[in-house]
C-alpha cells in the first residue's frame, strides 16, 4: 500500500528518535541559526550597527534569538503559522521597546529624538511614528523573516517543534535573563523609567495581543473571491520590496502624514496578502517571495543609513556588503530549497 508524505514524515521522526543524539542535533541546528540570524538581520542588516560591533552579537541573541525562538516554538507547538507569529512579533516588540529598554516612552532615549517628533501623543507618553516603524520592523525582520528563512532551509521539519521541554525551558530563561540585562544597562545609562500607567498599559496590550494570536482563524483569507490563482512567485517578491521600502521612505514625509502613509501602506498590503493566500497555488514559494523583497529592503536600507554607534570606516562599509550579500545568498538558499519541495500549501503557512 502507497505511503502519504505526511506517513513518511511521520516514519522520518520516529526513526530519528530512535538515535536520540542524531535527532537532538537535526533539532537543535536550526535553532541555533534562528537564535543568531534573528539579530544579524534585526541589527546589522538593518545597518543600525557595523560590523565593528559584531561582538555584541551573542549578547543581542539572548533577547532577539531567544524571542523569535520562543515565537516560532509556540505557534508550531500549538498547529499555528504565520498570522499567529507575526502577532506575537508585535508583542515581543512592545516587550522589548515598551517593557525592557522602554525607548517608545523615552523621549530623549537618542540623541535628536524629542526634537524631530511631531506626532506625539502625550496621553500616552510615545511618538506615533516612531512607535508603527519600530513595532513593523521587530514584527516582520527580527522575528518573522529569519523564522521563515530557517524553515525553508529545513522543509522536512518546517512546521514541526525544534525543542523540547528542556530546550524551551532554557530559551525562556535566556530569555528573561538577557532581558533583564538589557534592561539593567539601558537603565543605567538613559536613568528613565517608565511610569507605571505606561508599564500597565504595555503590558495589558502584550497579553491581549498574545491571547489574539491564538485566536486569529487559521485562513484569515477565506475563501477566494473569484477563481484566480495565486500571483507569480517574483510578483509577490517585488511587491513585497516595494511596499517595504515605500513603509521606510514615509519617515521623510511631514508629521501626521507620514502616520497616514505608513498604515496605509501596511493595511493596503495585509489585505492584497490575504486575498493573495487564499488563492490555488499559494504556497511556500510565495511567502519566500515576499519575504525576499523585506530582505532586499533592509540590505539597501542598511547600507545607506547611519548606524547608531557612529560613522563606518572602510572596514565597516565592505562589511556591511558582505552582510547584505550573506543576507540575499541565503534567502536565495531558502527559495531554492523550498521550491524543490513546495507543491502548494501544506498546513499552516
Amino acid at each position: 500500500m502507497p505511503v502519504t508524505a505526511a506517513e513518511h514524515e511521520d516514519m522520518t521522526d520516529t526513526a530519528e528518535d530512535a538515535v536520540p543524539d542524531r535527532a537532538g542535533r537535526r533539532r537543535g541546528l536550526p535553532a541555533v541559526g534562528l537564535f543568531l540570524l534573528s539579530p544579524l538581520f534585526g541589527e546589522y542588516l538593518l545597518g543600525n550597527l557595523k560590523v565593528s560591533d559584531l561582538a555584541l552579537l551573542p549578547f543581542l541573541a539572548l533577547m532577539y534569538g531567544a524571542g523569535a525562538l520562543l515565537i516560532r516554538e509556540t505557534a508550531r507547538r500549538s498547529g499555528r503559522g504565520s498570522a499567529t507569529m507575526l502577532i506575537l512579533g508585535v508583542a515581543y516588540a512592545l516587550v522589548e521597546e515598551g517593557l525592557i529598554d522602554q525607548m517608545l516612552f523615552n523621549q530623549h532615549y537618542f540623541v535628536g529624538q524629542s526634537e524631530g517628533s511631531d506626532t506625539y501623543i502625550g496621553a500616552f507618553g510615545v511618538d506615533a511614528s516612531l512607535t508603527i516603524i519600530v513595532v513593523a520592523m521587530h514584527a516582520i525582520w527580527s522575528t518573522y523573516i529569519p523564522i521563515t528563512i530557517v524553515e525553508s532551509l529545513v522543509p522536512d521539519r518546517r512546521a514541526r517543534p525544534w525543542l523540547g521541554p528542556v530546550g524551551i525551558a532554557v530559551t525562556a530563561s535566556v530569555f528573561a535573563g538577557g532581558s533583564a540585562w538589557l534592561g539593567w544597562e539601558t537603565y543605567r545609562e538613559t536613568g528613565f523609567l517608565a511610569s507605571e500607567a505606561q508599564v500597565t498599559g504595555a503590558s495589558l496590550v502584550v497579553a491581549g495581543l498574545v491571547v489574539a494570536a491564538f485566536l486569529v482563524p487559521q485562513r484569515v483569507g477565506g475563501p477566494p473571491p473569484s477563481g484566480r490563482p495565486a500571483p507569480r512567485v517574483w510578483i509577490a517578491g517585488l511587491s513585497a520590496f516595494a511596499m517595504s521600502s515605500l513603509f521606510m521612505l514615509t519617515e521623510t514625509l511631514p508629521g501626521w502624514l507620514e502616520v497616514a502613509a505608513a498604515l496605509l501602506l501596511m493595511v493596503v498590503f495585509a489585505v492584497a496578502v490575504l486575498r493573495w493566500s487564499s488563492r490555488p497555488g499559494f504556497g511556500e514559494r510565495h511567502r519566500l517571495g515576499l519575504v525576499a523583497g523585506g530582505v532586499l529592503t533592509y540590505a539597501w536600507l542598511g547600507l545607506t543609513m547611519e548606524p547608531e554607534t557612529g560613522p563606518r570606516s572602510m572596514n565597516d562599509q565592505v562589511g556591511g556588503v558582505l552582510i547584505a550579500g550573506f543576507a540575499l545568498a541565503l534567502t536565495a538558499l531558502a527559495v531554492r530549497r523550498s521550491t524543490a519541495v513546495d507543491n502548494g500549501p501544506a498546513g499552516p503557512g
